[in-house]
């Protein structure tokens, strides 16, 4: 005989359950802990990804330093730096994925606690939430208020600002084959600038349809 033929469907379950208030408390309880841990993750992964970006970045200037008096250098710059601006790129895409996780984490966490703060009179005193709905956090308001400046003080900014230097260091050695001196830095320069802002668009391209996604629901 099937052991299982006596055991409910997990749908019919629900409707028999005897307390279903406690049920969906102890739920909550579980989505707030499970979405606490994505959060943590994320911050986690965003950490692990810029250090490998960083210490790629560096043993390749260290390497370049011990090559840098022999005939190889061209060459080793030639083939290290496109590996390492496609390596930035694809770093940056995936902190600013990382970061609006996060920020989505947050908002949903906010909802429980606003659940959390009407379940007695008194009780929003222990889970405030930002009075002010343009603040830039969630969770705890510091005083200011949400802007687009605000994208250049991430993590993800950080990695797209120095890719775009490496960028734009790569694009003024191979004008220097072709032009002087002087208008390959210049190109270069006006190269790295071009890219990090376009890094700076995408991303607050991004977090404004995150916006719309989480007022969406």
């Amino acid at each position: 005989m099937d052991e299982t033929s006596d055991v409910p469907h997990a749908h019919r379950a629900i409707e028999h359950l005897q307390d279903r208030p406690l049920a969906f408390f102890n739920a909550l309880l579980t989505e707030h802990f499970v979405l606490e841990s994505a959060r943590g993750i994320t911050v986690s992964e965003s950490s692990s990804r810029a250090s490998v970006y960083l210490t790629t970045l560096s043993s390749s200037l260290v390497a370049y330093g011990f090559l840098a008096q022999t005939p190889v250098a061209t060459a080793f710059l030639a083939v290290v730096l496109p590996v390492v601006v496609i390596l930035g790129v694809f770093t940056y895409e995936r902190l600013v994925d990382t970061s609006l996780e996060d920020v989505t984490a947050l908002a949903s966490i906010q909802r429980i606690r606003r659940y959390y703060s009407g379940l007695l009179p008194g009780a929003g005193e222990f889970f405030p939430a930002p009075a002010d709905s343009g603040a830039p956090n969630e969770m705890l308001d510091i005083g200011r208020r949400a802007s687009w400046r605000g994208v250049f003080f991430t993590i993800s900014s950080a990695i797209g600002a120095v890719n775009s230097m490496v960028a734009g260091a790569g694009v003024a050695l191979l004008l220097d084959l072709v032009v002087p001196a002087g208008s390959a830095i210049a190109l270069g320069v006006a190269a790295a600038v071009l890219i990090g802002v376009v890094h700076g668009i995408y991303q607050q391209r991004r977090y404004r349809q995150m916006v719309e996604v989480l007022r969406a629901r």
